[in-house]
């Protein structure tokens, strides 16, 4: 039987930019450690995504002592702090949020950047956004994600999903041969990715451990127009999500990855063994 363990691990510290891979991952009580702890919102507090603003996935994010350094492309740098300005209200898919906003120099860095006003808020470690009810058991908390603290994907049903995607004759004119084309896991924005298991086989699991970590895998994650967004260019192939709509829809909707809650706080590393429970 192969042997199922952590190949990936990332995070993403300003929500829809890019992300940041590591060896260990720090679990906390919103969910990784400095995982969506900030967010852009426009001129109205509504935050701001890919799906409105997909300038965001060029931004890189790097941690340093005391927040975050954000950079672009022609776009220079902009350091961060974890708040210390004014409370600012947001909500997140009709949750309401709060965050402390990172000020004015940072203001103008993302305005300038994504060619609107807008400003950056970041979530205090005091302040708490629970867990839908209906998914939770424990009180479990969740930093600026969309729902919840960690999604799971799987090697293996990328590659499927990229061999469908090459072989598909959807006809995208952004494309120079469309047999070649793949997209990398990034396009997910996952936490966590196994390797070792059959294509899909996550969309059964209900509960993995890993160390003595215990994973319930929740929900299975709903796709936007995301992982059609090029993470290097900003623009839109539709084609990922044609092939999403073929390949991997159900009920309206369609689905990459699983949605999860974890039982106690905790590091996990990049080779760690994965066990089904359920």
């Amino acid at each position: 039987m192969t042997k199922l363990s952590i190949s990936q691990l990332h995070i993403y510290p300003i929500k829809s930019a890019r992300g940041i891979s590591l060896e260990t991952m720090q679990l906390n009580r919103k969910g990784p450690e400095c995982d969506r702890r900030w967010m852009v919102i426009d001129h109205d507090n509504s935050f701001i995504t890919q799906r409105n603003s997909p300038k965001l996935c060029l931004i890189n994010t790097q941690r340093i002592d005391g927040g975050l350094l954000i950079s672009a492309d022609g776009a220079g740098r902009c350091s961060l702090p974890t708040g210390g300005f004014a409370s600012k209200d947001s909500s997140v898919w009709g949750t309401d949020v709060q965050g402390q906003d990172c000020g004015d120099q940072a203001a103008d860095w993302i305005s300038s950047f994504l060619g609107k006003k807008c400003r950056i808020i970041y979530m205090l470690d005091n302040y708490s956004r629970l867990v839908d009810t209906e998914f939770s058991s424990q009180n479990e908390q969740v930093g600026f994600a969309d729902g919840f603290p960690l999604l799971i994907t799987s090697e293996a049903s990328l590659d499927d999903f990229n061999s469908k995607l090459g072989n598909s004759k959807l006809g995208d004119s952004e494309l120079n041969d469309e047999n070649d084309f793949k997209i990398g896991m990034n396009r997910f924005r996952p936490n966590i990715v196994i390797t070792g298991n059959a294509a899909w086989a996550e969309d059964q699991w209900q509960k993995i451990a890993i160390g003595d970590i215990e994973f319930s895998l929740v929900k299975p994650c709903s796709r936007c127009i995301i992982p059609s967004i090029d993470p290097q260019t900003a623009n839109k192939q539709m084609q990922v999500n044609q092939t999403l709509l073929k390949y991997r829809r159900r009920d309206g909707k369609t689905y990459f990855g699983q949605n999860a809650l974890y039982d106690r706080l905790g590091t996990i590393n990049v080779g760690d063994t994965v066990r089904v429970i359920s």
